[in-house]
């Protein structure tokens, strides 16, 4: 982690003098840092690419005795996951842009408990969306956006497949499934200063489960984030966002659940029509399966070019 964190200084530092006009995100006297972890609300043409790898912290599962039926210790069970992303946005006109996502993400156990009992699981899902700019000042945007996206995954799963073999409902070891859902969100950015920014979204999505253990219902999705840019105290061409919020999910298991999380952003700002970062993010939420709050801590690096 020290030696990507050196990476991304050295990086900024060296294309100080390269930095040029461009239709990077900014209001009044910020650039903003550009966030992995919020829907943004500038209406801007860039790709963007990010990976990231991550697992549970400290994750346990209770094991039970069949003959009794209770718990009678628990089990260390921790997850790894992975994930790459794409996306595409065009501003096809000034107050409105089209997006195009792809992404593929993976989850296993990284020990015989956690695979008996969460298993694997692998996901490819893409998304198209349209963003309209609603209100535009010197030093504040609102903007609008609607999206349909689509979710491929494949699961399997060992304790699913025994209990359905116990109790004869045949639950198959390997299973497929398609998940359609769409969204509406608001996005708003206020730049306060040279320094700090801050951007915000609200959103509802409806769709259908995950794993089609859930029903088809809507979900609230909330973020907030303050972005730094550094150039000012520090001279050097670095960026810091922060973020938090709080959104809804069924991709952990079944039942909806709440899921709260923080990030931590660095990226270099030096070239304005080009962003590379390093995020660090963690998220809580109570488990039904595991029978207690799970904490999920990824790394991930993304770039972002605008032209």
């Amino acid at each position: 982690m020290r030696g990507i964190f050196v990476l991304v200084v050295v990086f900024a530092s060296s294309i100080v003098a390269q930095a040029q006009d461009s239709p990077a995100p900014q209001l009044g006297d910020h650039i903003f840092v550009p966030v992995t972890s919020l829907a943004e609300p500038f209406i801007t043409t860039h790709v963007q690419t990010t990976i990231s790898v991550g697992k549970t912290i400290n994750a346990t599962i209770p094991v039970y005795d069949i003959e009794n039926d209770e718990a009678v210790r628990s089990a260390k069970a921790d997850l790894f996951v992975a994930g790459i992303g794409f996306r595409f946005q065009h501003a096809a006109k000034e107050w409105l842009a089209v997006r195009l996502g792809l992404g593929t993400f993976g989850r296993l156990g990284t020990d015989t408990s956690s695979l008996l009992a969460d298993g694997v699981t692998g996901s490819l899902g893409y998304d198209l969306g349209w963003q309209v700019r609603l209100y535009r000042a010197e030093k504040f945007i609102l903007s609008g956006s609607m999206a349909l996206g689509n979710q491929s995954a494949t699961f399997i799963n060992l304790l699913d497949w025994a209990e359905g073999l116990i109790s004869g409902e045949g639950v198959p070891l390997v299973r497929s499934r398609n998940s359609l859902r769409g969204s509406g969100e608001l996005h708003a950015g206020w730049g306060i200063s040279r320094r700090f920014g801050l951007l915000g979204t609200f959103g509802m999505i409806y769709g259908e489960s995950f794993d089609g253990k859930g029903q088809n219902d809507w979900k609230k999705d909330a973020r907030l984030a303050v972005s730094y840019d550094l150039v000012h105290d520090i001279k050097i061409p670095l960026g810091l966002a922060l973020t938090g919020g709080h959104y809804e999910s069924d991709t952990a298991g079944g039942a909806r659940q709440g899921v709260w999380f923080w990030s931590a952003r660095l990226a270099a700002q030096g070239r304005k029509d080009f962003s590379i970062g390093l995020d660090l993010s963690t998220s809580y939420f109570e488990s039904p399966r595991h029978g207690s709050k799970l904490q999920v801590s990824q790394i991930s690096i993304d770039m972002r070019y605008y032209y």
